[in-house]
């Protein structure tokens, strides 16, 4: 995972940043227990607190804190708060737990490593609705990835601050919501980021060559966004996702894709992978991934005026008129689109070009086959015929649609 994912991570999810480390004990809830061991084996840390009082369904762990050493590129993390507490704990049967409330108080992570030395804070996050699974004894690989995942109707984070190399970041809250299955895991999750801001002294810290200055942006604020849709066939599962970046007052990228007949165990390792810090090995799992198919995909730009302000600009550094460059944009595009040997589609994507430079909106390259291809087909495209390859993935580019 990058840098940015763990950070983020953190922010949203500072429970579970946290609850890997208390330790085994005869008083700990099995709900906590299995939440324990499940974050254990992410993270291999070994956390302490000072105390944990059990009332029933209810939970309060005091001054709570993890602890993981540096190893490799990834940095120290550390990771403090003030008070958990956990409301509302139900057997749901099969090992599977709710937590109808969690609450956090104060927390505080730290990353330091050679090139990284960064801080967050979260004042407050809770949790509605939060769904655990212990692992059986002998699981299965549907066993595996259900307790590598926790499910909650709801969660928040924030306000939170973000402070590295003396630069800070300030993000209003991160939300989510789940809604489906916790017997399965099956169902529909977004994920808001809302409100990224970076005042303009962090902002000229990373402006290389006063760019956005000259723009005419002292700051940055932007949202993040996700949504995801898990459906499961038997032993495979179908997957769709949305990710979206939207800058105020300058634009938003967004891109969908969907995919089928994905093997519940190779998504399962993929999600182990990827929470041990290895990333996805796509070379070593591509003999399980031959039957995944591709459904479709999108990659969207929605402008809000960062077209109008580029145009001179750049028109200025390239030394020419502005209408010289807007008139010289779609034959550009031509030419650099006719060694795929489609005119149909360099056809559309200069007319594409030519509308959007006209009055800017938004600009769309869409894939949507006829039929969902699997990955084991892309082998019997003919490399010396790209034409033949973009009509069969279904490729187009549309414009202010």
């Amino acid at each position: 995972m990058t840098l940015f994912q763990k950070t983020l991570t953190v922010a949203c999810l500072s429970s579970a940043a946290i609850l890997p480390g208390l330790a085994h004990a005869d008083d700990v809830p099995a709900a906590v227990q299995a939440f324990l061991d499940n974050l254990q084996r992410q993270t291999s840390a070994k956390p302490s607190y000072d105390s944990l009082k059990v009332d029933g369904g209810n939970v309060i762990i005091t001054n709570l804190s993890l602890a993981k050493p540096a190893k490799d590129a990834e940095p120290a993390m550390s990771v403090k708060t003030a008070e958990v507490d956990l409301t509302g704990i139900t057997d749901q049967g099969n090992s599977l737990w709710q937590i109808g409330k969690a609450s956090f108080t104060n927390t505080a992570v730290e990353l330091i490593g050679k090139d990284t030395n960064l801080s967050v804070s979260i004042p407050s996050a809770s949790a509605e609705g939060w769904y655990i699974r212990a692992l059986p004894a002998a699981p299965t690989p549907k066993d595996e990835l259900l307790s590598n995942l926790t499910f909650a109707n709801k969660m928040t984070s924030g306000p939170i601050t973000i402070t590295a190399s003396g630069q800070t970041v300030k993000i209003d809250s991160i939300d989510t919501a789940w809604t489906g299955d916790p017997a399965s895991g099956i169902g529909k999750f977004s994920l808001k980021v809302n409100n990224v801001a970076v005042p303009e002294a962090t902002l000229a810290a990373f402006d290389i060559g006063n760019m956005w200055k000259q723009l005419g942006y002292n700051g940055l604020n932007f949202d993040i966004g996700t949504e995801g849709d898990l459906t499961s066939s038997g032993d495979n599962l179908a997957y769709s996702f949305k990710l979206s970046l939207g800058a105020r007052n300058v634009g938003a990228l967004s891109f969908n894709a969907a995919i089928d007949n994905l093997p519940i165990t190779t998504y399962a390792q993929m999600l182990k992978d990827q929470m041990a810090g290895k990333g996805i090995d796509f070379v070593a799992m591509s003999p399980q991934l031959q039957t995944v198919e591709i459904k479709g995909g999108s990659l969207r730009f929605d402008d809000a005026s960062i077209t109008s302000k580029m145009l001179p600009l750049v028109a200025a550094m390239q030394g020419m008129d502005e209408k010289v460059l807007l008139a010289s944009i779609p034959p550009t595009v031509q030419l650099t689109l006719v060694q795929f040997q489609n005119e149909a589609l360099t056809k559309q994507a200069v007319d594409a070009v030519s509308k959007f430079l006209a009055d800017p909106k938004s600009l769309m390259i869409s894939v949507k086959p006829t039929v969902p291809m699997k990955i084991s087909d892309f082998s019997t495209l003919d490399p010396a015929k790209p034409g033949e390859a973009i009509t069969k993935l279904g490729v187009s580019v549309s414009a202010n649609e």
